[in-house]
């Protein structure tokens, strides 16, 4: 599945101009022997550069803050812990390779870890293959993550500590934790895939 959506992402933006991925993501169209026509690496705001962000109340899902600046994709990520009352949402159309349509970062507010929900479109028969993953991935002792299949939706509802994904420290920018977060579900797919 990954190599096809990688596949169909890469046809539909070549044909733009220039297409900007991860490393880890050219890494993969490498391995795959898919087009490398027209690809550079980039960073976050690069990467998503069809970036929509929001702050809501994680009480009320009530909108704070629409339409924000890519400008707080340099803030550091202790940015939520310090406005602790709400979430960031963000949707762009690179989370179409990774089968998710959006996702949330906040902070916890009982626990004060960093955590990040999304929906992941994957068939329901791969919850061993996902609990396996997360599991191997998420570091430390207590590898903290909830997966629960939405057969309305027909999506895996996940949350995971991104505290939890190797490379994480609360001094690192907004941008990055998201791209942690999108590079270890990319990581995901591909097992998915494979």
């Amino acid at each position: 599945m990954l190599k096809t959506e990688m596949k169909n992402y890469l046809e539909k933006s070549q044909k733009e101009g220039k297409v900007v991925l991860f490393e880890e993501e050219l890494n993969y169209v490498r391995k795959e022997e898919l087009s490398e026509d027209n690809i550079v690496v980039g960073n976050t705001a690069e990467r998503f550069s069809d970036l929509y962000m929001e702050l809501a109340n994680k009480e009320t899902d009530e909108v704070v803050q629409e339409t924000i600046e890519v400008t707080l994709l340099k803030e550091e990520v202790q940015y939520l812990e310090k406005n602790i009352d709400v979430y960031l949402y963000v949707e762009t159309k690179a989370f179409e390779v990774i089968a998710i349509d959006s996702m949330s970062l906040e902070v916890d507010s009982v626990f004060g870890t960093y955590e990040i929900l999304c929906g992941l479109k994957s068939p329901k028969k791969k919850e061993k293959e996902i609990r396996a993953f997360m599991v191997e991935h998420l570091v430390g002792e207590n590898s903290n993550y909830h997966l629960m299949f939405n057969g309305n939706d027909g999506v895996w509802d996940i949350n995971f500590s991104l505290e939890k994904v190797n490379g994480f420290h609360k001094d690192m920018e907004i941008g990055e934790a998201l791209k942690l977060a999108y590079v270890f579900l990319f990581a995901l797919q591909d097992r998915l895939s494979a």
